[in-house]
């Protein structure tokens, strides 16, 4: 039988009806009070702009249930070409197409500009409209000639489809609106067009809106990545905010039932601006609650979706285009055309109400950047505020001021550089420091005081007193403050703290008057000086500069790491440094390599410290499948969408954690030599299941296996991983998966404890993405060049926690290990965090162990270091542990030998000596895998009375627990939030939260 199906062409009267609406109650218009010429006063269609149907040979909206019915990302891009087409010549609407980029798998990405021919005309060229909206945000354009243009300039907007491929609908629904736009005659639409240039973006994922997959081809989800632009799709689009911003943003989703528009669940971040929540609640949101209730449609609000990471596609563009960004989300339960129409009908309100109110929203558009400014040259961080009516009591104000943030210029260059030119990508303005500055209120990240310190010349500042002062202080602030304990994502997610800039920091305080700083393009502080000398000497802080190690050893060129820190060349180098025979550099250019990965080289004139010989790596990245997953480096032409890593053949589990590793050590990392199965003899290449039991490891030769998060059950893999490790390799293995291998196979007997055990009564243990100081031991090579420090990200609740009591070894063939980071006593917790410090708690525990093993070693993560591919300081921790010596160290002014030449750094045990191999799984740590919503204990039957009527399934039910302590009740859904897909959950928690709203119940606790 036929599925049910509708078409927008069944409901399109309700859409006129609206549309009639607002014609008749729309006020004086904004750029004249006349009607544009030649409009008409009913509604009416051009014959010459084609229909969805006749372009792509089927009805918008065909389709049953669910996401299946959707159109191609090819047959949207047609629809839109063809009406771009057709309004070539038109006088009364136009089209401009603009690509900005390649998908993963090398689609296109394209948007379009919709508007009137003149506002198309004045774009780009004439009066440049684009140029001087971006020169109001960027503050280039004053405040005065912004608000005197607010009637005779159209207003810009944005409308764009989720990144979400398996959220679709929205891009047959911009198509909709894209037809009503260009082809309805009535006067009301004229002033649409005339007063407000569109932005339509139908297609962000087109790689995941083929395959029907929410994430990228590299499995990163897209609205988890829209600030920190990892992924190209997201990479190549954000920078477009400078030269197109918007007054609003749409990023329409798709849940289980209903449909969700704003007003948002708090917590709202803190430096959203007052325009752009009160744009949202005060203006779109009625206007969208009066269009469905007009056609009783079923809505909510306030509900489940919060305003708060700046990753999301609407937190971003709020924070970053000071636009009212808003996530619209439409339950894939109704039929397909159901899906469409009431994504179309929002973003026609949308538009609608932003045409009527057009002055006064540029108004206040406009008068955002300039208060944005005065905040900044008061030191003034926005406080909180709550926008829910149903919201417990604020927790917390921010309780400092912010002046601006310095970046060392003499530490972590390339990550330093990277961190600015990504600012500067958005429209940030960075200076340097022209002298040396004795400044106070000198706050370094991590230290929790501020006092008087030198800035020494050509420090990195990035002062507040800027337009964008609300994007500055959200990413680079080390706590986020969050108003209520609420979270639908991660807690903190500090940008320079990812990226280990120990030293850095933030003022209190301004700069003393007089003080000199000139703006850069350019951070520039990559070169070679010295060139002449027979050493060359780089630091290897930061990624980068591990990075270009590597690629000198892809190349030949014989490296050398210091054991030690020293002082050479004029500077001070720290432990690890990269010590280069420059007699051997042969075709390499280093000065090339040293300014793509801005990293300073110095000559010296030998080597000053022991020093150990590497190795050219060859690094298997593990997979726990039987054959290589694919992905968009090996395509497998039999998987359902070759080279999306979310699509496998039958009997590959576990590719996302592998993709995930693999996307940050080939495409973001860069490293050299990726060979595929056909021919691995490249310095990385990916080792399956049935290559680690077939010995693969020893037999090609590799130095270290990577397994990220992979299972390495007890037998010929764990047998073969042990025999790898005792001859000298090199094992590094994350979280728990990645311990339980190595202690599977004998090499280690470090264990965990369950977070459970450090709950307090009515304090369940959490950190959802939680920032802590560290101590990093530079006598391990695994923290070499955190001499400054550094910072530990627990992404997630139920990361392990190992257990100091386990790391002493066995007493004869397992050796002790040893902490190479751990958790810092005392232990400051940067942002939220519960239960998670003081004596008992993580305070001294170890977090990255080192574990000596025969003639190799070790590394195991209780944390991803992977995770989103954020963090560079960690991704550092796991090139350092890849390049762990492999042989003793040369005293100091001994000429280096080739690695292959000198003494290994230890012996391999004797096979009869060997321990057992058998299954030794890791303590269960519990953790943030389960739904927790807290409340007072008096409303213990009213939380239940929720839960009863929330129509959980089945199988969810059977996981519920009552957790009851001293005056709270917590629901705990166990493992209810294992899904990446958190629509799936979405829609019970949204009944329970809903129902407990509804009878007063204030959520203490949640985390969703």
């Amino acid at each position: 039988m036929r599925s049910p199906t509708i078409t927008i062409a069944r409901v399109l009267a309700l859409g006129l009806a609206l549309a009639a609406l607002f014609a008749a109650l729309a006020p004086a218009r904004s750029l004249a009070d006349v009607d544009p010429a030649g409009c008409t006063d009913g509604v009416g269609y051009d014959p010459a702009v084609p229909t969805y149907e006749s372009v792509v040979g089927r009805p918008l909206g065909d389709g049953p249930t669910g996401n299946t019915g959707r159109d191609l990302t090819a047959d949207i891009y047609k629809y839109f070409r063809a009406v771009k087409d057709a309004t070539a010549a038109s006088p009364r609407v136009r089209m401009l197409e603009k690509s900005y980029g390649k998908s993963v798998l090398g689609q296109d990405l394209v948007f379009w500009v919709l508007s009137s021919p003149d506002n198309i005309d004045n774009l780009d060229t004439g009066r440049k409209d684009a140029a001087f909206w971006a020169g109001v945000r960027d503050g280039s354009v004053s405040e005065a000639a912004g608000l005197a243009a607010v009637r005779s300039r159209p207003a810009p907007a944005w409308i764009t489809s989720t990144p979400h491929g398996a959220e679709p609908a929205a891009g047959e629904a911009i198509a909709r609106n894209l037809y009503e736009l260009a082809a309805r005659t009535d006067c009301w639409n004229a002033m649409r067009l005339r007063d407000m240039d569109f932005f339509l973006l139908p297609v962000r994922n087109p790689d995941g809106r083929d395959a029907i997959q929410r994430t990228s081809a590299w499995t990163f989800d897209h609205n988890r990545d829209f600030g920190t632009q990892n992924q190209i799709e997201n990479g190549a689009f954000l920078p477009l905010f400078k030269q197109y911003p918007g007054v609003f943003f749409i990023d329409a989703h798709q849940t289980g039932n209903g449909y969700f528009f704003p007003p948002n669940e708090d917590p709202v971040h803190h430096e959203v601006s007052d325009f752009s929540v009160d744009y949202i609640g005060e203006i779109i949101g009625p206007a969208l609650r009066q269009a469905f209730d007009d056609q009783s449609i079923d809505y909510f609000n306030f509900q489940t979706y919060d305003l708060f990471v700046p990753e999301y596609g609407d937190t971003v563009p709020s924070l970053l285009s000071g636009a009212a960004g808003m996530t619209f989300e439409k339950g894939t339960s109704e039929v397909y055309g159901k899906q469409v129409y009431e994504h179309y009908l929002a973003i026609n309100a949308t538009i609608d109400v932003t045409a009527q109110n057009k002055p006064s929203i540029l108004r206040g558009w406009v008068e955002q950047w300039a208060e944005a400014v005065q905040q900044g040259a008061g030191c003034d961080l926005e406080p909180n505020e709550l926008v829910s009516p149903l919201t417990e009591p604020l927790k917390q104000q921010p309780s400092y001021e912010v002046c601006g943030y310095f970046l060392r210029p003499d530490r972590h260059e390339g990550d330093t550089a990277a961190l600015v030119k990504h600012m500067q990508a958005q429209g940030v303005h960075v200076y340097t420091l022209d002298t040396n500055v004795n400044a106070a209120g000198v706050r370094e990240f991590g230290t929790g005081t501020s006092g008087v310190q030198t800035l020494p010349q050509g420090t990195l500042y990035m002062p507040m007193n800027q337009p964008l002062k609300h994007w500055i202080q959200a990413v680079m602030g080390e706590d986020p403050f969050e108003p209520i304990e609420f979270f639908y994502d991660v807690a903190t997610w500090s940008y320079p703290m990812h990226r280990g800039l120990a030293g850095s920091g933030f003022l209190t305080s301004q700069l003393p008057p007089g003080t000199t700083m000139t703006e850069i393009a350019d951070p520039n502080l990559g070169g070679v000086s010295g060139a002449g000398k027979p050493v060359l000497a780089f630091e290897t802080d930061s990624m980068q500069a591990l990075a270009m190690a590597y690629e000198l050893l892809d190349k030949g060129v014989d490296v050398a790491r210091a054991r030690d820190a020293f002082t050479a060349g004029g500077r001070s180098f720290s432990t690890g440094t990269a010590l280069v025979d420059a007699s051997t550099l042969g075709s390499a250019d280093i000065a090339a390599l040293a300014a793509e990965r801005e990293t300073p080289v110095t000559g010296i004139d030998d080597y000053p410290v022991h020093h150990h010989p590497m190795v050219k790596p060859k690094i298997g990245v593990y997979s726990q499948a039987t054959s290589v997953p694919n992905s968009p480096v090996e395509v497998n032409a039999a998987a359902p969408s070759p080279g999306h890593c979310a699509t496998q053949v039958p009997g590959v589990a576990g590719a996302a954690d592998y993709c995930v590793s693999l996307f940050t050590l080939t495409d973001k990392i860069g490293l050299p030599g990726y060979t595929t199965q056909s021919a691995p003899e490249g310095m990385l290449s990916t080792v399956t299941a049935t290559e680690l039991a077939a010995g693969d490891l020893v037999s090609k030769g590799y130095t270290a296996l990577l397994n990220p998060n992979q299972s390495i059950p007890a037998g010929a893999g764990a047998t073969a991983l042990q025999a790898f490790v005792n001859g000298g390799g090199t094992y590094v293995g994350t979280l728990a998966n990645g311990t339980t291998a190595a202690r599977n196979a004998g090499i280690t007997t470090l264990n965990t404890v369950a977070s459970t055990t450090l709950n307090e009564p009515g304090a369940p243990f959490s950190t959802p993405g939680s920032i802590f100081t560290a101590t990093f031991h530079t006598s391990s090579p695994v923290a070499w060049g955190f001499d400054d420090g550094g910072f530990i990200y627990r992404d997630a609740t139920g990361n392990p926690i190992y257990d100091p009591n386990t790391m002493n070894g066995n007493g004869t063939t397992i050796p002790a290990a040893a902490e190479a980071v751990e958790y810092a006593t005392p232990l400051k917790s940067l942002g939220f965090s519960r239960s998670a410090t003081g004596a008992g708690k993580l305070d001294g525990r170890p977090h990255v162990v080192d574990q000596p093993f025969g003639a190799g070693r070790a590394v195991m993560f209780g944390h991803n270091p992977f995770y989103r591919s954020w963090k560079e300081g960690d991704e550092r921790v796991v090139l350092n542990a890849l390049l762990y010596p492999t042989t003793a160290a040369l005293p100091p002014a001994a000429k280096l030998v080739a690695a292959a030449k000198a003494e290994p750094l230890a012996e391999p045990l004797r096979k009869s000596a060997l321990p057992a191999v058998a299954s030794r799984p890791v303590r269960k740590s519990g953790g943030d895998r389960d739904v927790r919503i807290q409340v007072a204990r008096k409303h213990t039957a009213k939380l239940k009375r929720a839960v009863r009527q929330a129509k959980m399934p089945k199988t969810t039910r059977t996981r519920v627990r009552y957790v009851r302590s001293g005056r709270t009740v917590t629901l705990v859904v166990k493992g209810a939030r294992r899904s990446t897909n958190d629509h799936q959950r979405g829609e019970w928690v949204r009944r329970i939260v809903g129902r407990l709203d509804k009878r007063g119940v204030k959520v203490l606790f949640a985390q969703l």
